[in-house]
């Protein structure tokens, strides 16, 4: 409970205290007069004065502000206090201080995925694995190129491939186009030609999988497979007499519908059956018994070079995955409940910092990213609702007319109370479900 408290106090408090530093350091670079920097809302706990600006730390660690001189527009400012009021600097110096915050934000993670890398991370097993395939889906272009299960990619476009690292990096950049594919089946080598499709992140996606056994790694409270008396590291082999050999398999079999099913099980040298009735999974059609797959995993760094470009890497793959995500809420693709707020945070901070230093660094980059892509966001309330009245009124030479400043910002205020009422109330249902 103390390292979780501790972890999440570090990542919001990291996270706050580099955004607030964008709005300062810029504000103090136009010379506006800083008058508080706040980690932290409500009551002062500790804070000290140095110069203009008193420097606190907060009772209520949700947040945290920069209060400038002149920053509302209605503030009576003194004549010799005028140059230093926010409101009165040319509107492209008063963007660039709002704007500062969630760009401080970007680059936070941009600066941390390197260095993760080159403190290494664990990483799935199977990437550093020969190239075979343990899996073809039906209808998608590897089964429809005859490749099979079993099957080891030695090459597309006479590239070699030695590993499923080497695999997936090749296949994600040729999107749409025809490779020619050898590989190697029974000791003999067959040439055949592959066409990747999009997949949902604009990356070539082909069909096939990695083997990945159907050991089970974990199970979720509350669904049959516990209350069915399954252990971590038990091995499914069969479903109502259908042989699984690949995690998927399974899945198909058990998704499609509630009925019961009789499962095969080997714990050690023995092997078992017991019933089981999927129980279907909130607000979907897809059932579940409540496993997770056991994945076996390295440890592996990376040189400075090597780093850097894996970092820009995986921050371009999550920036473009939060907007898939956010499409999907938007659409109804992926439901609310998903949502999670402080008390997830918390808990997943937690579970970071017991696993690693990197972990915990990840979490913070990847915090930070979503933080400052959505803050750039134009809805009233956030930086980029300042940004686009600033728009507006270097496009129009005055500012937005005040009585709808005033309606677009409580319309934000009020999306923003709704969304922490709904990600809080997730968090809470998590626990007590």
């Amino acid at each position: 409970m103390m390292t979780t408290l501790i972890s999440f106090l570090i990542v919001l408090g990291l996270l706050i205290f580099i955004h607030e530093l964008g709005h300062f350091a810029v504000a103090k670079l136009a010379g506006v007069g800083v008058e508080k920097f706040s980690l932290g809302f409500g009551p002062k706990i500790i804070g000290f004065t140095r110069g203009e600006t008193e420097y606190m730390i907060s009772l209520l660690p949700l947040g945290g502000y920069v209060k400038m001189v002149g920053e509302s527009p209605d503030e009576e400012i003194s004549p010799e206090l005028r140059e230093k009021s926010f409101t009165h600097k040319p509107v492209l110096w008063r963007a660039a201080i709002v704007g500062a915050g969630p760009v401080m934000n970007l680059i936070l993670a941009f600066v941390l995925l390197p260095v993760i890398f080159m403190m290494g991370t664990y990483i799935p097993a199977y990437l550093e694995q020969r190239p075979e395939v343990g899996y073809v889906i039906p209808d998608k272009p590897a089964a429809k190129a005859g490749i099979k299960k079993g099957d080891i990619i030695r090459s597309l476009d006479e590239k070699k491939v030695s590993n499923w690292e080497d695999l997936i990096s090749s296949l994600s950049l040729t999107s749409k186009k025809t490779l020619k594919v050898d590989l190697e089946r029974g000791g003999k080598t067959i040439e055949t030609e592959l066409k990747p499709v999009s997949d949902e992140a604009g990356m070539g996606d082909v069909g096939i999988l990695p083997p990945m056994r159907p050991v089970i790694g974990g199970l979720s409270p509350g669904y049959p497979a516990r209350e069915a008396g399954l252990e971590e590291g038990d091995v499914i082999v069969a479903v109502n007499g259908h042989e699984i050999t690949h995690w998927v398999e399974l899945e198909g079999l058990v998704s499609k519908d509630g009925s019961p099913k009789v499962f095969t099980i080997k714990r050690g040298d023995a092997v078992f059956k017991v019933k089981i009735t999927p129980k279907a999974r909130e607000g979907t059609d897809r059932f579940l018994i409540g496993v997770n797959r056991k994945e076996d995993r390295i440890f592996r760094s990376y040189g400075f070079v090597e780093s850097v470009g894996k970092g820009f890497t995986s921050s371009v793959d999550m920036t473009w995955k939060l907007f898939v995500v956010i499409k999907g809420l938007v659409v109804g693709q992926y439901s609310l409940k998903t949502l999670g707020g402080p008390i997830m945070i918390a808990q997943v901070a937690g579970q970071a910092a017991k696993d690693s230093v990197a972990d915990l660094l990840l979490l913070v980059a990847f915090l930070s990213l979503q933080l400052g892509i959505i803050n750039l966001f134009p809805i009233p309330v956030l930086d980029g609702g300042h940004i686009m009245f600033f728009i507006y009124e270097a496009v129009k030479g005055k500012p937005m007319n005040e009585r709808l400043m005033v309606i677009a910002q409580q319309i934000g205020i009020a999306l923003i109370i709704t969304l922490m009422i709904l990600v809080t109330y997730n968090d809470i249902f998590r626990i007590i479900g």
